[in-house]
């Protein structure tokens, strides 16, 4: 009885400080909605880590979690504080047939904390936010809410679990390829692959999950 009780007792697996961006087209230098914005960034920055850790968000869409709707993301980068933000900062690159182009910085729009726990078969993804910018014309196009709650799961990158010969080409189907870093969906060492059994999703009971860049994340309002 009282393994069990344990077993259910929320365990925090990380807990730090959460920041969104936006990575504003090549050349929108001045943007002014959605349209003019390439990928939606969710930054987190756990306590007492060497690295940071950032997650692009898919569609440019984040759910609200009262809703019981889900978005889905992929880690992107695992970087100590430094590099991110290079990786993060204004990017200027040639191409043969327009020259030089200038891809804007990612700019923060909204701060605050978040913890991952698990409790009993879920994981959570629990965040507050405490500052949104409040002039920026962007922001009104996006709905993050100052205080939600997802259960969090990892997809299975193994094309078989899914009915399938080969792992569709999600990179130029979904996002932007200027700025894709990693193969998505990125394969698992066999420690952690051989979890999922035949399973399509696995719920993230450990922090490794999240240190494989090219790891898909969906997330599921839990309101």
């Amino acid at each position: 009885m009282g393994e069990a009780l344990r077993a259910e007792r929320p365990q925090t697996l990380e807990q730090g400080d959460l920041t969104f961006l936006y990575r504003p087209r090549v050349e929108a230098q001045h943007p002014e909605d959605l349209g003019d914005v390439q990928r939606i960034l969710l930054l987190l920055s756990p306590d007492r880590a060497v690295h940071q850790r950032l997650i692009v968000i898919g569609r440019k869409r984040v759910a609200r979690s009262k809703r019981r709707e889900r978005f889905w993301g992929y880690v992107d980068l695992v970087l100590a504080p430094y590099d991110m933000q290079a990786a993060l900062d204004a990017q200027v690159y040639g191409t043969k047939t327009r020259g030089l182009r200038h891809l804007p910085a990612a700019r923060p729009f909204a701060h605050g904390t978040y913890d991952i726990t698990t409790h009993g078969p879920h994981s959570h993804l629990r965040w507050t936010v405490d500052h949104i910018e409040p002039h920026d014309p962007v922001v009104t196009d996006l709905s993050i809410e100052r205080a939600a709650d997802y259960i969090v799961t990892i997809a299975n990158p193994d094309p078989i679990a899914w009915g399938l010969i080969e792992t569709p080409d999600l990179q130029s189907e979904l996002f932007d390829e200027l700025e894709l870093h990693v193969t998505i969906p990125t394969p698992f060492p066999p420690n952690l692959q051989s979890r999922f059994g035949d399973r399509r999703f696995m719920q993230l009971d450990s922090i490794e999950w999240l240190e494989h860049p090219g790891a898909e994340v969906v997330f599921v309002g839990v309101g």
